[in-house]
């Protein structure tokens, strides 16, 4: 699959407040707190989640995955199997 196929299917992908995912390189869980917009000379605008990170240790401060992760990457890292997902409602992918 090219990345342009995974660009598509990433907007299939649909992010809310209260969605968990799961590093599974680390085992790490994470949990989506807050969607923020910014502004990009290149593209019109960018979403970056807010996420809070767990560890497998019980210690929120050894935690080795960034706070705020770019909303693309993100679904990509979920499309390409880094990450587990786990939607906070009963729907996680748009129906076609």
């Amino acid at each position: 699959m090219t990345l342009r196929n995974l660009r598509e299917k990433a907007k299939d992908v649909i992010l809310n407040v209260g969605d968990m995912v799961i590093d599974l390189a680390t085992g790490q869980v994470g949990l989506l707190v807050r969607r923020d917009r910014r502004i990009s000379i290149e593209e019109d605008d960018v979403y970056f989640w807010h996420v809070r990170w767990t560890s497998d240790k019980g210690d929120p401060t050894s935690t080795v995955n960034p706070i705020w992760m770019e909303e693309v990457g993100l679904k990509l890292s979920i499309l390409a199997g880094m990450l587990e997902y786990h939607s906070s409602i009963q729907e996680n992918f748009r129906k076609k």
